[in-house]
């Protein structure tokens, strides 16, 4: 019995030695993200994510890194470079996550952004897979305030461009707030909550 009790206490302490040290990587990860390192960011990210082996988060994060990115970049090397990376690391964290609305989220963004910097060139070819992966992120999550307010956004562009007034989906960016306001706080630690901040941005097609 002592035995048993030894051990369990030895791959408890091992346990919450793994989780401090993930938890303070991942921190250490958003903290280089916030201070403008992009790519030491996407590195330390991949990084937790080989270490990690089966969690799709830092995957996620580093794919997330990448997208943001390249609303920044000019060049057109990059920005390919960039997305092929994200799209990677989201297919590596589809292999731990089945059917997750926050990859496909991530992945209609990653689609977003190829059609915002040459959308003659994947506007034809990648607006009806965005639509997609939206409506199906909210077949898995209804209630996602994430699907709701960057679908909504996605449809207001549609709409811009076909000469349409985008102030029809404004509900959409509405049904968003209230879904933000009752999103609970996931136990799993640095799970997706993020958005809130860009609802006034988006809420600007609506004047």
């Amino acid at each position: 019995m002592r035995t048993i009790i030894i051990l369990l206490t030895f791959f408890a302490i091992n346990t919450i030695h793994a989780q401090n040290a993930y938890e303070k990587g991942m921190k250490k990860a958003f903290e280089l993200w916030e201070t403008k390192k992009p790519d030491e960011a996407i590195n330390l990210f991949e990084r937790i994510a080989k270490a990690e082996k089966e969690n799709w988060l830092p995957y996620y994060y580093a794919a997330q890194v990448h997208i943001i990115t390249t609303f920044g970049i000019k060049d057109a090397e990059e920005i390919e470079s960039r997305l092929k990376k994200a799209q990677d690391f989201l297919n590596e964290s589809k292999t731990f996550s089945k059917e997750n609305a926050e990859i496909l989220i991530m992945e209609a963004m990653l689609n977003t952004a190829y059609v915002a910097y040459n959308p003659s060139v994947y506007g034809p070819t990648l607006s009806g897979k965005v639509e997609e992966l939206y409506r199906t992120a909210k077949t898995y999550e209804p209630e996602n305030p994430r699907a709701t307010l960057y679908h909504a956004e996605w449809k207001m562009g549609g709409a811009k461009f076909w000469g349409k007034d985008p102030k029809s989906f404004c509900p959409e960016v509405e049904k968003a707030i209230l879904y933000f306001e009752k999103e609970p706080e996931k136990k799993v630690p640095f799970y997706p909550q993020w958005g809130k901040n860009q609802i006034k941005r988006i809420q600007q097609n609506c004047k």
